[in-house]
């Protein structure tokens, strides 16, 4: 079946003039959770992983994925004939590295979806390569005769957000104003979906996991328009969106109200980063790198929603404590359960919750190794047995009404006396370092102007002191019913803009360091935190997260 798909399209991409064909897990809009119809990797290849780059050559097919993936990737690939391109390993060339070593020996005519590349991508490729062809929609959909159609729902005001969507909107017409020079004349173009959501306090189901919307914007100093999918608008939202100062227009009318703006003498503002390698080339000249504050300002909460969302943490812990009693009690009582089974019970749980609205990413119930691997997520009806004695790792949150959850609890659920006790002493050494790490950075206290990059060690320093590390980042930032994964704030090693943005007080961060074992277990320990004023010019955290954690596992 594989075999069959890549010979279509390796006859797909000659008929573009081409001779290698590229993509990437991706959507338009650059998200992390992508919608099954952007999935032409997944269905070229088999892969099922959230992250990975395809090369398909006139002979062979290569496919990079990182750490996290290698595993799976090894066995979803067995038998397809394409080669796993371990990504980050030292031996590994990246894929523009790959390339344009191949194209000093033949050039290469690159077919690529330039919807689904960044920009940064594409700047990437066009170096590596004697040419770049974009690869029509039309021909996607010829080779792939079930591809899923776009899944469009409802939209619903978000009331918790405690700022009008007009004040909001104005407060970014104020920023444009203040631009220097030519820029004051330009037009802001938004593509990420959680700004948009947060701007117009609106959100929807669009993309699984994400309460947002599919949707651009376009605003200026004296105007403001957002492109979407009229067919699903109900008469109150788009009376909310009226009454904010929003024009309304279809999702497809962006690009030629883009080509308007290119032809005439303003500028198109953007985070460069956000745009997808189409918008990018589109706009081409006339795109002025603009640093907006959509993302900054989205980061900090205020303090009615921080009210709204404590409520809603109480409620969330106290599902968790009473999911791991029933799980522990029917396990006691003989019952036969698997993570799958764990995944349904937490459900249960949240669900009874008034506002629960879904999950905010998969649930990992991981046993024993499984937890080794940081994004292990059990197969619906494939979840390995949870059978004591041994360890699970549950990492879950959920979106509510009033916002946004992320906990992970390690416990271990059996007799002690029962697990080999050599292992049994190294498991509560990781245990105990990782609960160090993670208390350490809980109640640390910084200076007004530290960021997650100064911070990242303390969560760390227990966690080296006994020879371990994770490949992950130690926190980021968290949505009030948006994306689970906000930036800023993050807590990371590596230096990029969230790492780089200082805290301030109203940042929600996760606080989760690990340490993974392969073949043995996986611990991580994560709770919620929120940037606090701890006394005079110094800042900390206020733990959110209201679950206990298992302390049977710590070191005397």
């Amino acid at each position: 079946m594989i075999t069959q798909r890549l010979a279509a399209l390796r006859t797909a991409v000659h008929s573009l003039g081409g001779n290698v064909f590229h993509t990437v897990l991706s959507d338009e809009h650059l998200s992390e959770y992508i919608p099954e119809r952007y999935k032409f990797l997944t269905f070229l290849t088999g892969f099922t992983g959230s992250n990975a780059e395809l090369i398909v050559t006139e002979q062979k097919a290569y496919l990079w994925t990182d750490s996290r993936y290698w595993e799976q990737a090894k066995s979803e690939l067995a038998g397809t004939g394409i080669e796993l391109m371990k990504a980050g390993d030292t031996d590994v060339p990246t894929v523009a590295d790959w390339l344009a070593k191949e194209n000093e020996k033949t050039p290469i005519h690159l077919v690529t979806p330039l919807t689904v590349l960044s920009a940064f991508q594409y700047q990437k490729l066009t170096e590596a390569v004697t040419e770049i062809i974009d690869c029509p929609e039309a021909l996607i959909d010829r080779l792939w005769d079930k591809r899923p159609a776009k899944a469009l729902h409802g939209l619903y005001i978000h009331h918790a957000s405690s700022v009008p969507a007009k004040e909001k909107k104005e407060r970014l017409q104020a920023f444009i104003r203040s631009l220097p020079g030519t820029q004051f004349q330009g037009t802001l173009l938004l593509t990420r979906l959680d700004d948009i959501a947060w701007l117009t306090n609106l959100r929807g189901s669009d993309i699984a996991f994400n309460p947002v919307f599919l949707s651009w914007v376009l605003i200026s100093a004296d105007r403001a328009t957002i492109f979407l999918h009229r067919c699903i608008l109900k008469p109150d939202i788009e009376q909310h969106l009226s009454e904010a100062g929003w024009e309304i227009k279809e999702y497809e009318e962006l690009e030629d109200a883009l080509k308007q703006i290119v032809q005439g003498q303003d500028q198109v503002l953007a985070k460069t980063e956000d745009l997808n390698a189409r918008l990018f080339t589109l706009i081409g000249d006339k795109l002025a790198d603009c640093k907006h504050p959509v993302a900054y300002w989205k980061s900090i909460k205020t303090s009615e929603e921080i009210a709204g969302l404590k409520e809603v943490m109480k409620a969330d812990g106290k599902a968790l404590e009473a999911f791991i009693a029933e799980l522990k009690d029917r396990l006691a009582n003989g019952e036969s359960l698997t993570e799958n089974d764990a995944v349904d019970i937490l459900h249960q749980k949240r669900a009874a919750i008034p506002g629960f609205i879904g999950e905010s990413f998969g649930t990992i119930a991981a046993v024993d190794a499984n937890a080794a691997l940081p994004h292990y997520e059990p197969i619906p009806g494939k979840g390995a047995p949870i059978v004591p004695p041994c360890v699970l790792l549950v990492d879950s949150g959920a979106h509510y009404d009033r916002g946004t959850t992320d906990t992970t609890r390690v416990w271990f659920l059996g007799d002690p006396k029962d697990y080999p006790q050599e292992k049994f002493v190294q498991l509560k050494r990781d245990y105990t370092a990782v609960y160090q790490g993670m208390t350490a950075l809980m109640k640390a206290t910084f200076k007004p102007g530290t960021t997650g990059l100064e911070l990242d060690e303390i969560a760390k320093a227990p966690i080296h002191a006994i020879g371990a590390d994770f490949g992950h980042g130690t926190g980021h930032g968290i949505g009030l019913t948006l994306n689970v994964h906000e930036t800023p704030p993050n807590i990371s090693s590596r230096k990029r803009e969230g790492t780089m943005t200082p805290f301030v007080p109203g940042m929600i961060v996760s606080d989760e360091p690990g340490i993974y074992r392969p073949g043995l277990w996986g611990i991580r320990i994560e709770n919620m935190l929120l940037c606090v004023e701890k006394g005079k010019d110094l800042l900390g955290f206020e733990s959110l997260t209201q679950c206990s954690i298992d302390m049977n596992l710590i070191s005397d």
